[in-house]
Formats: C-alpha cells, structure tokens, sequence
C-alpha cells in the first residue's frame, strides 16, 4: 500500500497569529518534515533577516517538543496531531488512493452514502460533485431501477432514482440570477 504514497504527503502554509505576520509553510515528506518561516516586519533591523528552514527526520520529529509547539501555535492542534501521525507511519491510504480505484469503491455505495461521505473531506466533495464521477457511477443503474443483490439473499428491488439522467438533487447546483 505505501506503494500508492507520493513524496510529499502533507503541506500547509499560513500566516502566524496577531500581532505577527510572519509565513509559515510545513510540509511532510516520506522521509522528513520541512518548516519553512518568513519573517515580515516594518522594523529595520529585521528587514535583512533571511527565511528560515527546519528540516527534521521523522524519528527526530517526533521527540522535538520545541517544534511540536510552535506548529500548534502557528497551524493548531488538529494538524500537529496529524503531522505526527504521518510521522508514525499512519497514513489515510483511502484518501490518497487513485480516483479510478476509489471511484470503483464508491459505485457499490447507494446515494445516502455517497452524500455523507461527500461531507467528510475535501477530496470526497470534489469527486462525489464531479461530473465524471456521476457518469461513471449511474451506468450500473441505467435501467430506471436499482437491484442490489447481497451475498446470501435474494435481490431486493427498491424504488427509482428520481433523476437518472443527471446528479441527485441534493448534488444540484443552485441556479440563481445575478441582476
């Protein structure tokens, strides 16, 4: 599986909070965790200060507390947790996956499913509101009817999707006129 991982797994960048207005850029390789910082400042003495660069393996990473502080200053809580957890060797493989493999998982789920996973990222959003994506999921159900078979029971035959020819109507596009 980590075959399907490209170099960089992370990146992020962001402003520090105020009254700073220094750049920050992290990101997360196979190998290493890179944090670049720009500072800004109106003051002379700083204005000739170069860009820093920290670039830590992911076994020095993780003991790095120092570090670990200040990503959860600049970036949060919620990033630092997962650029350890990449650290760690946890990767999200479902959503690093190849939109052809996930788009053949995707098509063995009804349209409730694919709403609710269509919610939980912004890669699931993006694919789930694609065209292509519908294109290639309606084309077991061009029949008008849905038959899902579950091993060891019968076919259960279950209403019409109300719009075959195009996205649900939740997918819908709202249509409204600018004057």
């Amino acid at each position: 599986m980590t075959s399907l991982l490209k170099e960089q797994l992370y990146e992020i960048q962001r402003q520090a909070q105020s009254p700073s207005k220094d750049l920050f850029h992290l990101i997360v390789t196979k190998t290493q965790v890179i944090l670049r910082s720009w500072r800004i400042s109106v003051r002379a003495e700083h204005r000739m200060t170069l860009p820093g660069e920290v670039r830590k393996s992911h076994s020095d990473f993780l003991l790095e507390d120092i570090l670990h502080k200040q990503i959860q200053r600049v970036f949060g809580r919620s990033t630092l947790e997962y650029t350890l957890n990449l650290c760690r060797g946890q990767y999200d493989f479902l959503v690093r996956m190849p939109d052809h493999l996930t788009v053949h998982i995707l098509s063995f789920l009804g349209t409730s499913d694919i709403k609710r996973l269509s919610e939980t990222c912004k890669k699931f959003q993006k694919l789930c509101n694609s065209e292509d994506f519908w294109e290639k999921v309606r084309m077991p159900h061009a029949n008008g009817s849905t038959d899902f078979k579950k091993p060891g029971s019968a076919n259960v035959r279950q209403r019409s999707l109300p719009q075959i020819t195009g996205r649900p109507q939740w997918m819908q596009r709202r249509r409204s006129t600018f004057f």
